[in-house]
């Protein structure tokens, strides 16, 4: 009998983290598709995206609006001069941008990380000095 109560305790525990863990990943995914595409729209207004990736996060993966709302107005905060960023180099194209690379980095940043995790309501354990 206890053993049953700890199996169903663990389990329990363990799927709470799962979930929290793939929630995680759908909102960086979205957050990285609402970069490319502002950021591209903002570059050009008659841009046209085909790309329905956040369609499946809401009907298939069952995304969480409210969370949804807050991370846009987060992405928009943080990532919407993306495509001013001027390029460096002399570049025969003077339309060439980073949008990407400013995107994948926001992608993978710390800070976006951190908003993500308290979002999700994940908290993560400080280090303490001994």
């Amino acid at each position: 009998m206890g053993i049953k109560i700890i199996s169903t305790a663990l389990c329990l525990f363990f799927s709470t983290i799962i979930t929290a863990q793939t929630e995680s990943v759908i909102l960086k995914k979205y957050a990285l598709h609402n970069c490319l595409s502002n950021n591209y729209k903002n570059t050009d207004p008659s841009f046209i995206s085909h790309d329905y990736s956040v369609s499946y996060m809401f009907q298939i993966k069952n995304a969480d609006y409210n969370k949804l709302n807050l991370l846009d107005k987060y992405i928009e905060k943080t990532t919407s001069d993306y495509y001013k960023m001027g390029i460096t180099e002399n570049l025969e194209d003077s339309k060439a941008n980073y949008i990407f690379w400013y995107c994948m980095d926001f992608y993978e940043s710390n800070e976006l990380d951190s908003y993500i995790k308290k979002l999700v309501g994940v908290t993560s354990k400080k280090k303490t000095k001994k």
